[in-house]
């Protein structure tokens, strides 16, 4: 009998190759998802200490006893070094965070707004 001399992968290697890919990807994408949105949770809360450092400072500034501060108030002040640009919501970057400061005794915590009310809402249009 005559022995041929074929080059080239069987289709049982294939598809072997293939599955393997497959699992592998089967547990790559869903690990590298929740690490990106583990991300975004860790930029929120720094951008929102952020806003919180903002008010403490806007009410010694002008020492203000407001206990509500809106984010637009903080932005807009001639004074502040924030910008609508470093609050961006890392899940919507066409906004800001959307929301206000609730101060005590120069202590302030952000209170986010998910209705987008206009009050508490910076556009971004950069």
């Amino acid at each position: 009998m005559k022995k041929m001399n074929r080059k080239g992968f069987t289709l049982i290697e294939l598809l072997a190759v293939l599955v393997i890919l497959v699992v592998i990807m089967a547990i790559a994408i869903p690990s590298v998802t929740s690490s990106i949105e583990r991300s975004k949770d860790k930029e929120k809360n720094m951008k929102i200490r952020l806003i919180e450092s903002e008010a403490e400072l806007y009410i010694d500034r002008y020492s203000s006893t407001a206990t509500t501060i809106t984010v637009p108030t903080l932005i807009n002040d001639a004074k502040s070094t924030l910008r609508a640009t470093d609050i961006a919501d890392p899940n919507n970057s066409k906004r800001t965070l959307c929301g206000y400061v609730k101060c005590q005794n120069k202590s302030c915590k952000f209170k986010e707004d998910t209705s987008n009310t206009v009050t508490y809402c910076v556009n971004i249009t950069s």
